[in-house]
């Protein structure tokens, strides 16, 4: 099983949105790898939902970022 990490001390706020879809797919992993040891347990229910919570935050985070894109392209 993997063990995600959700390390947020990024370098800048567009890196923010690809730490959570990592951690989303680590989830989603976790959730799959549980369904199909235990169906019986309804555990990786959770797990899939935090797993779509965290894609929906970073599909927004990824929104505001391109729509800021110029703050990130200065030099």
């Amino acid at each position: 099983m993997s063990k995600p990490g959700l390390n947020l001390d990024v370098e800048a706020p567009d890196m923010v949105a690809g730490v959570l879809r990592a951690a989303a797919d680590a989830y989603q992993q976790r959730a799959e790898e549980q369904m199909q040891a235990q169906p019986q347990d309804r555990t990786p229910v959770i797990w899939a939902a935090a797993a779509g919570l965290l894609d929906d935050a970073a599909d927004a985070i990824g929104q505001i970022v391109s729509r800021h894109s110029s703050i990130f392209h200065k030099k």
